[in-house]
């Protein structure tokens, strides 16, 4: 009977639930056992960097048949705050803003970025924030463009320009016989803060010395005078071929471009000489053949009606395109003013501002200069009963 006992309780005591369930958000809370039977309980807690979601339980309860009760992961981890950006937007290459997380930051067009591209949130003690301050966008503005000798620009009467505008230069007339050339881009726009898209131009007189090719004739542009980009086409005498390009421009420093050619006797080049791009605009390149002068005396009279009918048509597109740009320049005008008096008041608004922080700091001048007066008055009051204090002290002895 008393084996019996014994041996009775021991089927309640041999079911025992498998180790505790692992999670990825939670660990095992207090002592840890080696062995759980049924009825044990188990209670988790939140790894740093993770927060409690509920209504999801943090214990779990060895069952009769040896297993757990159900359980989830019950806590998620930290994110940082998110990031707003007035005129840009934050991208977050994980698709989350969870600690170890990184937000990269870029600004609309028109703008740029004040601060840090890129911040990462970061885990401190059982806290998290951004690795930096969250950067701003701020709106691109230039400055006035520079000025140049012999010349001016559009809208100099401005200081401010904002993003993408357009100002032109042109030149000044010349009190010489020559006139001023604009070598450069004559259209600057404003692409960055205080940063121009090119270089200005310059305005000077160009004047390029007579070509002269020997053995060899210019078939194309002869004048009196060669200014900047004239063009000018040459042609070797027959029993010679060309060494390099047949046609030349006057460059911005009097000198011609590319090099100019040289005809050899008996010379063939591997390749056919071609006339490089144009790198003037407005300027037209010749055909890669250019022709000779017998082929000039070949015109017969339907090539010449063809030339004045296409010259009428160039006339009619030209007229066309003068009223559209006159239009145009219009209306430009007017959103230049609309702009103009949007940056006058802005400027009015700042010098506001400007004037109500002096009178703000005057104010704080003047009140520590009380302050500082009124603490030397108290001193001075008491070194005087101290004296008056010592005075009695004197009379009494």
């Amino acid at each position: 009977m008393l084996l019996a006992a014994l041996v009775l309780p021991l089927p309640i005591f041999s079911v025992r639930c498998i180790d505790p369930p692992v999670l990825d958000s939670m660990k095992l809370k207090g002592v840890i056992k080696r062995h759980y039977y049924p009825g044990d309980r188990i209670d988790y807690e939140c790894y740093r960097g993770y927060f409690y979601v509920w209504p999801y339980l943090l214990s779990a309860t060895c069952e009769p048949n040896g297993s757990w009760s159900r359980i989830e992961e019950a806590c998620l981890r930290k994110s940082c705050p998110d990031p707003q950006v007035k005129h840009g937007k934050v991208v977050a290459p994980n698709d989350t803003i969870e600690w170890e997380s990184e937000a990269h930051i870029s600004c609309d067009e028109g703008y740029f970025l004040r601060g840090k591209p890129i911040i990462i949130c970061n885990l401190i003690g059982e806290n998290v924030s951004w690795s930096d301050t969250i950067p701003h966008c701020e709106k691109i503005y230039c400055g006035q463009p520079p000025k140049i000798k012999h010349g001016k620009h559009t809208n100099s009467y401005r200081n401010i320009f904002e993003y993408n505008e357009l100002i032109t230069y042109s030149c000044d007339p010349s009190n010489g016989p020559d006139e001023y050339s604009l070598v450069g881009q004559n259209k600057l726009i404003c692409i960055e803060p205080n940063k121009w898209s090119s270089d200005p131009p310059l305005c000077k007189v160009v004047k390029c010395q007579r070509p002269f090719l020997e053995h060899g004739i210019m078939v194309s542009g002869s004048r009196d005078k060669f200014s900047y980009q004239s063009v000018v086409v040459f042609e070797c005498l027959q029993g010679f071929n060309l060494n390099g390009s047949n046609l030349v421009f006057c460059g911005g420093n009097d000198t011609w471009e590319p090099e100019m050619p040289t005809c050899i006797k008996g010379y063939k080049p591997t390749h056919p000489t071609k006339t490089p791009l144009s790198k003037y605009p407005g300027y037209p390149n010749p055909s890669d053949e250019i022709p000779s002068l017998e082929d000039f005396e070949d015109l017969d009279a339907g090539i010449i009606a063809l030339a004045i009918l296409t010259a009428i048509v160039a006339v009619v597109v030209v007229c066309t395109c003068l009223y559209r740009c006159l239009f145009s320049e219009k209306k430009e005008e007017k959103d230049m003013k609309e702009k103009a008096k949007e940056v006058k008041e802005k400027e009015v608004r700042d010098v506001k501002e400007e004037e109500r922080e002096k009178e703000e700091k005057q104010r704080k001048e003047e009140k520590e200069k009380e302050e500082k007066k009124e603490k030397e008055r108290k001193e001075k009051e008491k070194e005087r009963k101290e004296k008056e204090k010592e005075k009695k002290q004197k009379k009494k002895k």
